[in-house]
């Protein structure tokens, strides 16, 4: 594959009919950067625009030296970008076998026939699919279909790739196999990319940016690892899995719910002012007896032997499986249950309310 300047370069202003999505953003040669945000955040709109199917009010996207859109001036159409759109739904032609699928990008680009097949078939080796190449989508699984779409959207050679929530429509067994095929593709032929999710763990073998997105505004930034130990968005930091609770500053401490809990002021937080706790569940303790908070459970969850106890107010708690069994007298905690949490003040950040867009 020849070199290209596959740098990506955008400021996007589309106006939706709710609100205006405004993002700038900047991704080197063979990067990727993700999008991150709950949905409904205008993550797809900024896709579609980037894409060129759906026209920019203001601004302007550049790819490397080319200018594909400026608002109100030139703009190219998708099919001439050299732009990839990869959607959560493999969206592959039901009338024709998988390697025609794929084959199907090289032969509207003019390449002949028999290259394309063979273009195709080199594509379905590479994801593991080459003794399918004759049957129908219909016949494939959902993880199947997916890595059949990824090898056409790559098949076509794009510059860039766009990726639209990838892994949305797995089960939970397709997603790591589909997810460490994507991330091998686009190291081994260098694409730049966009990824779009509300899973940071995608971003995190993925990506080595991040802009969080709310109301086409654009929240945080910052590299997947700085997002995960020190978010400085509310939003962010309930992405990665912290607790975020919602307050008054009261004498250096959070106060919810008429109690005050002691923690770390950042910023200058005025008495009696709204202000957010965010904390780690690792540094909440747990008791039945006994705490500095009542919380009532609003959800319950457990993975690798590790239970996740959240309660209403947004505080959330981790405890190993067996002291969670003994917390709830013999069985799993449910919704509903009471138990007592402790912050550990060392780890409660509280910061002003105000310094924040409130999505």
């Amino acid at each position: 594959m020849s070199r290209v300047d596959n740098r990506l370069a955008a400021y996007v202003t589309v106006a939706r009919a709710d609100f205006e999505v405004d993002v700038a953003l900047e991704v080197p040669a063979g990067e990727c950067l993700a999008i991150l945000g709950e949905n409904g955040a205008g993550k797809s709109t900024l896709l579609h625009a980037l894409a060129g199917l759906t026209p920019l009010d203001a601004g302007e996207v550049r790819l490397g030296a080319r200018l594909l859109e400026r608002a109100g001036g030139e703009r190219l159409r998708p099919e001439q970008r050299r732009v990839g759109l990869l959607d959560q739904k493999p969206r592959l032609f039901p009338h024709l076998t998988i390697a025609r699928n794929i084959a199907f990008g090289p032969r509207s680009q003019g390449i002949g026939r028999r290259e394309s097949r063979q273009i195709a078939l080199d594509w379905l080796r590479r994801v593991g699919l080459e003794a399918r190449a004759d049957a129908k989508p219909h016949e494939l699984s959902g993880g199947q279909q997916q890595r059949v779409a990824i090898a056409r959207a790559f098949a076509s050679q794009p510059h860039v790739l766009l990726l639209d929530e990838p892994f949305a429509a797995l089960d939970a067994e397709s997603v790591p196999t589909v997810r460490r095929m994507l991330v091998d593709e686009l190291a081994r032929t260098s694409t730049t990319s966009v990824v779009v999710t509300h899973d940071l763990a995608d971003a995190w073998q993925l990506a080595g940016s991040c802009l969080v997105v709310a109301r086409g505004r654009v929240i945080d930034s910052g590299s997947p690892a700085e997002l995960a130990v020190r978010p400085r968005h509310p939003f962010t930091a309930a992405l990665a899995g912290y607790g975020v609770v919602r307050g008054t500053h009261s004498g250096g401490g959070l106060e919810v719910g008429g109690r005050r809990l002691a923690g770390t002021v950042e910023g200058d937080i005025g008495e009696g002012h709204a202000a957010i706790g965010i904390l780690a569940p690792s540094a909440v303790r747990v008791s039945a007896t006994d705490g500095s908070w009542p919380a009532v459970l609003t959800a319950v969850s457990a993975r690798a032997g590790v239970v996740k106890l959240e309660d209403g107010a947004g505080f959330a708690a981790e405890i190993g499986l067996d002291e969670a069994v003994r917390l709830a007298g013999g069985r799993l905690p449910a919704s509903g249950d009471r138990l007592w949490f402790t912050p550990e003040p060392a780890h409660l950040r509280i910061v002003s309310a105000t310094m924040f867009y409130d999505a």
